[in-house]
């Protein structure tokens, strides 16, 4: 069983899976060394930059380590750095959670998603168009665009029992080129 404690450790899980995710990581704001390293090995369009040390965070999209610097006096603790998923927006085919759990009788899936323009993970559960506690079974779920890419990408990681914040492109994207990319997995936190 996947155990996840906080957003440090949902980043070092994704990456111990091989799982496909876009570039990220987590230093104190004070550490200017760690953005510049980051930066130069992860070059991008733009990065976000995120408050770690609770939910919903705020965060700031920046574009280049100037705007790093100047950003991070506005944090305190630990600052979650990432390439955006904005520049491949216009591929982009479904945003959400999921969660899938094994059952004697079937799985069920509690999954809470979006498929439109604007749709992004701080978003998804103001008016999710798909918001869903069903057996994996049900045509419903295999109906929402992208399920399929997703549900084959938590087989193939046996990802369950975990939730999921991902999003399902229709290229390959993320540092292992696949269509699926996982944000965050969440169990205790």
């Amino acid at each position: 069983m996947i155990d996840v404690k906080d957003k440090k450790d949902s980043i070092r899980t994704i990456r111990e899976l091989g799982l496909n995710f876009f570039p990220q990581d987590v230093f104190m704001a004070s550490d200017v060394e760690g953005f510049a390293n980051f930066v130069k090995k992860y070059p991008s369009e733009e990065y976000v930059l995120r408050d770690a040390s609770k939910a919903k965070g705020k965060f700031v999209y920046v574009k280049n380590l100037d705007e790093i610097l100047a950003a991070l006096k506005n944090y305190s603790k630990d600052v979650t750095i990432a390439q955006s998923y904005r520049p491949f927006k216009e591929d982009l085919v479904l945003v959400g959670d999921i969660k899938v759990t094994r059952g004697a009788y079937g799985d069920v899936v509690d999954i809470t998603a979006r498929d439109d323009e604007e749709a992004t993970q701080r978003n998804i559960y103001e008016n999710p168009k798909y918001n869903m506690h069903a057996s994996l079974e049900e045509n419903r779920l295999w109906n929402i665009p992208g399920f399929s890419k997703l549900m084959s990408y938590i087989s193939e990681h046996e990802l369950y029992g975990v939730i999921l914040e991902f999003l399902v492109y229709d290229r390959k994207v993320g540092v292992n080129k696949e269509n699926v990319v996982i944000t965050e997995i969440r169990s205790n936190y």
